[in-house]
């Protein structure tokens, strides 16, 4: 993730989109911001240079990695039980990271808890059962969302979902025609990161520009992915 996330189309897709859909609904942030499963840092990186950011995973070596990308404040812990005072961060984002739960509740309550009044959370999840494959079995997956599953665990946390929607519509066949390959090689489960050429990695980081923009807009009907804004009430 280190080596790829950087460049690649889907990592960088993903960060744009997720700060998009904040700049759309909060243009200007005064608070502290929290990269809930931070991974190995490209967001935090980012968020970083935008204003006061801390990243959390419960991974100590991606960790390692995130602060090779330079002074950024991370903490080891497990989302279940952030140790951070209630109300003390303005955003928070939890890109990828629900699926990795054995049970998402709990830490959808504490991202609720930490939050400020009016706070938001950026969510994105992986989208539709039916796409699950030996990627998902690589990446310790433990479900796929609908839209109507996520909306009823955010609400259950006590958020107000202002948009969901799915992403990367486009390109639903195209992933699902590789998910459907992946279930039928033979050997173990891996990740599916294909090396691209460079035109076509730029390709498809302005095809998922020209989505985002849309779903600005509106709200994509289907898609490989999940995404939504959700308030704290």
């Amino acid at each position: 993730m280190f080596q790829w996330e950087g460049d690649y189309w889907w990592f960088v897709a993903r960060r744009r989109l997720a700060r998009a859909l904040l700049q759309a609904h909060l243009p200007e942030v005064s608070g502290r911001m929290l990269d809930a499963g931070c991974g190995t840092g490209a967001l935090l990186s980012e968020l970083h240079a935008q204003g006061v950011a801390v990243g959390v995973d419960v991974a100590h070596e991606a960790l390692c990695l995130t602060r090779q990308r330079g002074a950024l404040t991370v903490v080891q812990a497990r989302l279940e039980a952030l140790p951070f005072a209630s109300a003390c961060f303005q955003v928070a984002f939890a890109l990828d990271v629900l699926e990795h739960l054995p049970d998402e509740r709990p830490a959808l309550r504490e991202l609720h808890r930490v939050l400020q009044a009016d706070g938001y959370l950026i969510v994105s999840v992986p989208a539709y059962s039916w796409l699950w494959s030996k990627h998902d079995v690589a990446l310790a997956h433990y479900r796929r969302y609908t839209a109507r599953g996520l909306q009823a665990r955010l609400c259950e946390a006590g958020f107000q979902v202002q948009r969901l929607s799915y992403a990367l519509g486009v390109l639903l066949p195209a992933i699902a025609l590789l998910r459907w390959l992946d279930r039928l090689r033979p050997g173990a489960p891996a990740a599916t990161v294909i090396p691209l050429p460079r035109w076509l990695n730029r390709a498809l980081i302005r095809l998922q520009d020209w989505e985002t923009r849309y779903l600005l807009r509106r709200r994509l009907p289907f898609g490989v992915s999940l995404v939504a804004v959700a308030q704290r009430e």
